[in-house]
């Protein structure tokens, strides 16, 4: 493939990977783990001098920091129009920003008059309009992908190479997700889950919607999402309250005695693998885990569960059929 890609990454140089959430913690550890295989990496987060400090230690050059915050939605929507207007492609997109918090908080949406859970606006409704807005520039850079992987003959003829790389979405979920109760009645309104509760709410619609999504997509993108292991050294938890914060570190402390969590590096890792090994290229619509395809909650292969949340996504956020993924149809066959 033309730019710097080689048998153990399929990203590198000449390629762009953005990575959401990525100032700190696993995202940071990610877009470390990106920028080495080359690609130009764009870094995300609500702390400018904590990502423009990222940027500049970032190993190779043209690297960004773009500031955005995930509980407002006119930024998610400028965070995109900056990415689509400052490069010509985009390779990978790496969803992991996310919050945990502890008391129940309502976000404003634009198509809904009760506001929306924040662990689920922010860890769910945001991804989903990033993802939906950046789609055409991720399926362009697919086709693109596969015209450079072609030698030059078939360059010269305009014509791609079907076994290509295509493009990817990678979600960072959880195993939490395992614990949700299915439904999407409760991410609306004052009364509902809170704390690890709503967390595990927002990861079951994080998998949910990468299998509806990986069913919409064109063929030259690909979407899975991952368990990242269990972290709390990431900031997950700052914005929750402080007894919420101190537990999670509490935890942190006790579980890295007795070998039950992750570094932060540690928990990149399948993301990193998802965004970057050539052993899972064309795979989609898969749940991984210590960077190995498993079966995810039963709930989340509920096809009705599926287009539900994606129906309820699109009107909370008051989308246009221009802007949603396969809303002139599906690409594949259900399931």
């Amino acid at each position: 493939m033309t730019g710097g890609a080689d048998d153990d990454s399929v990203l590198g140089e000449g390629h762009v990977a953005l990575v959401t959430g990525s100032t700190s913690g696993i995202g940071a550890a990610t877009a470390r783990n990106l920028a080495a295989t080359g690609a130009t990496v764009l870094v995300h987060g609500r702390d400018r001098a904590a990502g423009e400090e990222l940027v500049a230690d970032l190993p190779g050059e043209g690297h960004a920091f773009y500031a955005a915050d995930y509980t407002d939605f006119d930024e998610v929507r400028q965070l995109a129009d900056a990415v689509r207007s400052d490069f010509d492609r985009l390779d990978c997109l790496v969803n992991n920003a996310g919050t945990w918090q502890g008391e129940r908080r309502l976000v404003d949406v634009p198509g809904g008059d009760e506001g929306v859970e924040m662990t689920v606006a922010v860890n769910h409704l945001a991804t989903f309009l990033l993802t939906n807005l950046l789609a055409d520039r991720l399926a362009a850079t697919g086709e693109r992908r596969a015209e450079e992987r072609g030698g030059e003959g078939e360059r010269a003829r305009g014509e791609a190479d079907p076994t290509a790389d295509p493009a990817r979405v990678v979600t960072v979920s959880s195993d939490l997700h395992r614990r949700a109760e299915p439904g999407i009645g409760a991410a609306t309104g004052d009364e509902g889950p809170s704390g690890v509760a709503a967390y595990a709410h927002s990861k079951l619609a994080n998998v949910l919607f990468t299998y509806e999504l990986a069913r919409r997509l064109p063929a030259g993108v690909t979407a899975t999402c991952c368990h990242p292991g269990v972290s709390p050294s990431t900031g997950l938890s700052r914005d929750g309250s402080s007894l919420a914060e101190l537990g999670w570190k509490l935890f942190g402390v006790v579980g890295r005695l007795t070998g039950r969590v992750d570094t932060a590096a540690e928990s990149a890792e399948t993301g990193t693998y998802l965004a970057t090994a050539p052993d899972v290229t064309g795979v989609s619509g898969e749940y991984f885990d210590d960077c190995e395809a498993v079966r995810s909650a039963e709930a989340t292969y509920d096809r009705d569960a599926q287009r539900a949340l994606w129906r309820a996504s699109v009107e909370w956020l008051g989308l246009d059929d221009g802007e949603v993924v396969g809303a002139d149809g599906e690409r594949a066959p259900e399931a």
